[in-house]
């Protein structure tokens, strides 16, 4: 659904962010000295408040210039890091931007008290750095690479603070290395001299990618995810990417719904409620209700449109293999505080406040009718609509019949929008499905499918302006019918058809005759309803009758690459696309073909009507004409 990878660096944000002490801990092995002062006049927030340190100032550091820091790594709190100044990467962030290098030290970090070494983690993306004397220098954004360095590339604040009213350069991807790292002389430890003099590319942190699923959920989730269509937005590759973790939506009162704090979590959200999708970063700064985080892009669309709120942490999961990096782990995620309207080369910018979006509410019923759960969620960035709906009826199904792959079940689905010329309606479509093969996917794609098919259409521009939809549990078991015989009525004896003899203008109670199929394997046979049919007066000799499953008349054989993902119809015009998405041949209808023979060749007739359930396959009986 959205292209746009960012391939300069490894993001900070990830899945989960914990709490550390604000305890002040010394960087080993780097000299320590004094910052140099900086103008009194300088200062992020446009009131004075927030000093901050000049680029050209701290570039004049010497190294082993002390710093100090603060992100979660545990709750909500933010604790204390501490670090020294390496140097800096000329043009690093962009033609006239450079990047600022700092080796970094905390429990975490260095793997004290147990642990093994963090390094730099994904969710670290936005921790703010200071100097010695409290003045603002950046965020943290970059690594060096994936094997828990301690070495962190920071964005300047001075950067930042431009965010929203300057053009943002595109982002190149920097080496590190001696034609562009400027330094002044002093001590290094030997793995970060070698990482720095072999030319390692700097690496994004990578934001914690979190997701409103249960823990067997997530396979379900990234998989609906990942068949997000390439082109529809800038964030197609962050839901394409299949590295969301589950993560929960905070209970009124909870830490996660205290107001953010500079240092603390922020999430950054395509939706709200029961069906979140996002990522999670750390705050720079605040100005009063004004927000700075991440220190990178979260998708690189300038103007857009996320929710803001705060998150909770479990802890920062080291990466013992060198190969992924380390990550913050996430567990709940707080009410929406405000909007996040500005993604930029630098950073995301937002403020506290009101939010918008459209809801997405799921029904959930049980055979008996009895409704059995609720879903609410709403979809802020109104890109990410099919694949928030997809995910929302996804993990309830599979959820509520508590079990990943069996179950039959009736799903209906409406779509409100308004086109650019101010009309409205309402799509409006309904399916059965059963199936051995995850059938929560099955609903989740055709709902997933008819929001992208209307919000990407060719014809008319199409805003959204809600979705509900309703799901009935038939079933735990999927239960499918599939056409084995046909019988006939003579007298009071229901009778098979095969081989008998009936009269031409004669009127005939008839029945398919089903075998059911409970989880793929037959069980039983079951009668479908009665039919009325008569033999045309013209009939001669022989005839036949069958039942087929409507659907296995009109399906086609179907590239499965193309399958992947959300398809519009191929429709010349708005309305013929609304044509398109209403017409639904329904799981459980079934075609009943009668056909005999008649002088000079033969003829047919067909009727449609509604079976047990979902039926698959077809059965076809011969009989003579007296």
């Amino acid at each position: 659904m959205y292209p746009m990878r960012q391939p300069t660096v490894r993001s900070c944000l990830r899945a989960g962010v914990s709490t550390l002490a604000v305890a002040a801990l010394t960087a080993t092995g780097l000299a320590a000295a004094t910052t140099p002062a900086r103008a009194a006049t300088t200062a992020f927030c446009a009131d004075g408040s927030t000093p901050m340190a000049a680029v050209a100032d701290v570039e004049a550091y010497p190294a082993g210039t002390p710093v100090t820091g603060t992100s979660v790594v545990n709750g909500t709190t933010p604790t204390g890091f501490t670090g020294s100044y390496i140097g800096y990467v000329a043009d690093g962030l962009g033609k006239g931007k450079d990047m600022l290098l700092f080796q970094l030290s905390s429990p975490v970090i260095d793997g004290t008290g147990g642990l093994k070494p963090a390094g730099i983690w994904a969710g670290m993306s936005g921790s703010p750095v200071y100097s010695s004397d409290g003045a603002l220098i950046g965020a943290v954004s970059y690594s060096l690479n994936y094997d828990n360095l301690p070495v962190a590339g920071v964005t300047p604040a001075e950067y930042m603070k431009t965010i929203g009213s300057t053009l943002a350069d595109a982002p190149v991807t920097v080496r590190v290395g001696k034609q562009n790292l400027n330094r002044a002389e002093g001590r290094t430890t030997a793995a970060q001299t070698a990482a720095l003099n072999s030319g390692t590319a700097m690496h994004q942190v990578s934001l914690a990618n979190v997701a409103v699923t249960s823990a067997q959920g997530t396979k379900l989730t990234n998989a609906l995810l990942s068949s997000t269509p390439k082109g529809s937005s800038n964030a197609a590759s962050r839901l394409r990417s299949k590295s969301f973790n589950a993560v929960g939506v905070e209970a009124d009162g909870g830490p996660a719904n205290q107001p953010l704090v500079v240092g603390g979590n922020i999430a950054a959200l395509y939706s709200t409620g029961d069906g979140l999708i996002g990522a999670v970063g750390t705050v720079t700064a605040m100005c009063g209700t004004d927000v700075w985080a991440f220190g990178h892009p979260m998708d690189f669309a300038g103007k857009t449109t996320l929710g803001l709120a705060n998150a909770s942490a479990a802890l920062i999961v080291p990466d013992a293999t060198g190969t992924v990096g380390s990550y913050k782990q996430t567990t709940m995620i707080g009410d929406p505080q405000g909007m996040i309207t500005q993604d930029r080369l630098v950073g995301i910018k937002g403020s506290v406040g009101a939010t918008s979006g459209y809801p997405v509410t799921l029904t959930v019923r049980n055979a008996a009718g009895v409704t059995v759960d609720r879903r609410n969620s709403t979809v802020v960035l109104p890109d990410a609509g099919p694949s928030v709906a997809a995910n929302v009826v996804g993990n309830a199904v599979i959820e509520d019949l508590d079990n990943y792959y069996n179950g039959t079940l009736r799903f209906a689905w409406q779509i409100s929008y308004r086109t650019e010329d101010g009309v409205t309606g309402t799509l409006e479509k309904h399916q059965s499905y059963a199936g051995t093969d995850v059938v929560a996917a099955d609903p989740a794609y055709d709902v997933g499918d008819d929001v992208y098919a209307l919000l990407y259409n060719d014809y008319k521009q199409v805003e959204i302006t809600g979705i509900t939809m309703y799901a009935t549990l038939v079933s735990e078991d999927a239960l499918e019918y599939q056409p084995s015989g046909v019988q006939y009525k003579k007298g009071e004896t229901w009778l098979t058809l095969s081989g008998k003899t009936l009269k031409h203008g004669g009127t005939y109670s008839v029945r398919p005759v089903y075998s059911r199929l409970v989880n793929g394997k037959k069980s039983d046979t079951v009668n479908g309803a009665t039919r009325s049919l008569t033999l045309s007066s013209k009939a001669l000799k022989n005839g036949s009758l069958s039942y087929t499953a409507t659907t296995d008349e009109v399906n086609c054989d179907v590239d499965e690459e193309s399958c992947d993902e959300y398809e519009s119809p191929d429709v010349s015009s708005f309305d013929d696309l609304l044509d398109a998405l209403a017409t639904v041949q329904p799981n459980d209808q079934v075609t009943q073909k009668l056909t005999w023979s008649r002088k000079g060749g033969t003829s047919t007739a067909r009727k449609l009507f509604t079976g047990p359930g979902v039926v698959t396959g077809s059965a076809s009986v011969s009989f003579k004409v007296s």
